[in-house]
């Protein structure tokens, strides 16, 4: 019979396979034994670059207003505080809530940064909060953003005009500009007496709000007073031509202020003479202390207290007034500044005692 003809396996292929899983489960072994040498997970962290996934957050692609909302709570408050059984630490081992704040208690209370950070919390307040429906929502200028052409105009007007010049050009300014001028001029130029009189007029703000910045301006115990206008002796047939469609005089029932803000200065105002239509109330590195143990009975609506950086409310006795202090009286209160003085666990108790929501205590 025939002889068969064999093929010869190629046993060297078969060989150099078993070497390679020999080689592969030698290096896994050496790979989870150095790992748990270092004490570190067994597998390796995820790569940084996945590129079946979007690049950008979908925040960021398509943000909210909840989103904003949620920024400006992250940016005066980056952590909350952490409650620790025991008495609360040292005055000297405390350290300031924020590097901002920090940072801001190190520069001179005169220099327009410092004046930025101290009305930040007021001018970045939420409006719904502060002012009625239908208000217009416009703030100062940042330095990090580009002027409008609005606001241009107005800083001509600010540094070219004397204050007798500047009483006869606003009232061709809309109030919502004025109150972006005031601001602006907060900030960056405070205001004289006169010419803080002349850009509120007779109605005593701009558009609802009013801020003094001291030491060149000062609010009177009779600010808020009624004023009656010269009109009354105007005769009714040149009343009746003033009353046209086109005219800028505000027609109705008169405005009335919803935002008090006193900046380094002094005042001899008391809260009897607040109108009790104020919702946000800023008395900001005051000299001297002022009462709010009425606050309530005459101003029932504050919604935003800001009282930082008031030296009065850093002694022993400063802190004993805001613990005592009847917060369960304030029902609309939402936001509490208490920047530069000591927030201990015992005030934050105090003034959340008996409410649904907690209040933002920022400090």
């Amino acid at each position: 019979m025939p002889l068969q003809r064999t093929v010869p396996q190629n046993t060297s292929d078969e060989t150099s396979r078993q070497v390679n899983n020999i080689l592969q489960n030698l290096r896994g072994e050496h790979f989870r034994h150095s790992r748990n040498i270092q004490r570190a997970p067994a597998s390796l962290p995820a790569p940084l670059h996945v590129h079946n996934l979007p690049t950008l957050p979908i925040s960021l692609i398509y943000p909210s207003a909840e989103d904003g909302r949620r920024q400006i709570g992250a940016r005066h408050h980056p952590t909350r505080p952490i409650w620790i059984a025991g008495p609360d630490p040292p005055r000297s081992w405390t350290t300031p809530s924020s590097p901002k704040i920090a940072e801001a208690d190190s520069v001179d209370s005169s220099s327009p940064s410092w004046r930025e950070h101290a009305l930040d919390l007021v001018f970045s307040a939420g409006d719904a909060s502060v002012f009625p429906p239908g208000s217009t929502s416009l703030r100062s200028f940042r330095k990090d953003e580009f002027p409008t052409l609005a606001l241009l105009s107005l800083h001509v007007i600010r540094m070219e005009c004397s204050a007798y010049e500047m009483a006869e050009i606003m009232p061709y300014i809309p109030p919502h500009l004025r109150r972006v001028l005031v601001r602006h001029s907060a900030i960056n130029y405070p205001l004289s007496q006169a010419e803080l009189t002349a850009i509120c007029g007779e109605e005593g703000h701009a558009d609802g709000e009013l801020v003094v910045v001291g030491p060149h301006a000062t609010l009177r115990s009779d600010h808020f007073w009624p004023i009656h206008s010269s009109r009354e002796s105007v005769p009714e047939e040149y009343a009746a031509e003033e009353s046209t469609w086109d005219s800028l005089a505000p027609q109705g029932e008169p405005s009335v202020v919803f935002s008090l803000t006193l900046l380094s200065t002094p005042s001899t105002l008391t809260l009897s003479n607040l109108p009790p239509t104020i919702t946000c109330l800023a008395l900001i590195n005051i000299p001297k202390p002022v009462s709010l143990q009425r606050l309530p009975s005459y101003c029932p609506l504050v919604s935003l207290l800001d009282m930082s950086y008031n030296t009065w409310l850093i002694s022993a006795s400063g802190e004993k007034l805001l613990e005592e202090y009847p917060w369960t009286k304030l029902h609309y209160l939402k936001v509490l500044g208490l920047r530069g003085c000591h927030v201990t666990p015992t005030l934050l108790s105090q003034v959340n005692r008996g409410r649904w929501d907690d209040i933002d205590v920022i400090h």
